[in-house]
């Protein structure tokens, strides 16, 4: 048997709120939360390639 883990919740979280990978989320998140990141990784991606170039 595998010893049980051990789960920290944040401070200030309801015992009834649910903790995902990216927090506590109460409902799926939209698609504004899967582009958004997308977009900043590219813009620093080619913001970094442009300062190494220049």
């Amino acid at each position: 048997m595998p010893p049980r883990r051990i789960h920290f919740r944040p401070p200030g979280v309801k015992p009834w709120t649910r903790i995902g990978p990216l927090g506590p989320v109460r409902r799926r998140l939209g698609l504004a939360w899967v582009i958004a990141p997308l977009v900043l990784g590219i813009a620093v991606v080619v913001a970094g390639v442009l300062l190494l170039r220049g």
